[in-house]
């Protein structure tokens, strides 16, 4: 259509105008077959097996598709992540929270979440009290090294000694049912992914007991592509207001 809307502005021969269109269409083919860059961006092999990654993945996947980049992805652990975004050997990081980069400050944040969650305190007594972070100081707490939101929150109120971090969560959650933990502090639509598929008899004695936090997850993007921060976060609110974040959403729980 482009290519017929140039040739009309041309008042000229049929064999100049096929000149013409030819090469137009040369050089639109050419723009084509234009090879997309690469953009690396890291995350965790825990946070990479749930199901909201890899739902944003998929959405990050049609974004930068449109942009014209191919997403690949590194699995780093959650220390090392970090030190490879800063020294701009990867591109940025798939999900993080909404405050991450108040410490990262290499880092650009995507405005638009991916998604919301909420993080979660479970116990083996579901009659465990828990109406601020202060009620957990004198309990010894599990949380799975490297998420931040949870971290930051825990380390005011917690001692080093009464804190005992994993990087497998169904380990965590397993110590807690056997009670040698008093309680455990995850994301709740991660935790609770992990949580119902163990055995019913380790399941039936963890209890959620206290909501304290909300939060958001975003993208961050290095130094070399911050510049797009902008458009991607047009790309993920015109994908939400379309439909297409929803039949995405949608087709990951059938």
């Amino acid at each position: 259509m482009r290519i017929n809307f140039i040739l009309s502005s041309f008042g000229t021969s049929a064999a100049v105008k096929r000149s013409i269109w030819l090469c137009l269409l040369m050089a639109e083919l050419a723009f084509a077959a234009e090879p997309r860059k690469m953009i690396v961006l890291g995350v965790t092999a825990p946070a990479l097996k749930s199901a909201q990654v890899q739902f944003a993945k998929k959405i990050y996947n049609d974004i930068f598709a449109d942009l014209n980049y191919q997403l690949k992805l590194e699995i780093l652990p959650s220390i090392r992540l970090a030190i490879q975004t800063k020294s701009g050997a990867i591109d940025g990081e798939l999900i993080r929270m909404s405050s991450y980069g108040k410490t990262q400050k290499h880092l650009t944040r995507v405005d638009e979440p991916i998604f919301e969650f909420v993080v979660a305190i479970y116990a083996n007594d579901k009659h465990l009290s828990i109406a601020s972070w202060s009620d957990l100081k004198d309990l010894n707490v599990g949380y799975r090294r490297g998420v931040k939101v949870v971290e930051n929150e825990l380390f005011e109120v917690l001692k080093e000694n009464n804190l005992v971090q994993f990087t497998d969560v169904p380990r965590a959650l397993r110590i807690l049912s056997m009670k040698r933990l008093d309680a455990y502090v995850g994301i709740e639509s991660l935790t609770d992914e992990y949580l119902i598929r163990l055995p019913e008899k380790i399941e039936s004695t963890i209890f959620k007991v206290s909501k304290p936090k909300k939060d958001s997850a975003h993208l961050f993007l290095g130094e070399r592509f911050s510049f797009l921060a902008p458009d991607i976060s047009i790309a993920l609110k015109k994908m939400k207001r379309s439909g297409r974040y929803d039949e995405i959403k949608k087709n990951d729980t059938n």
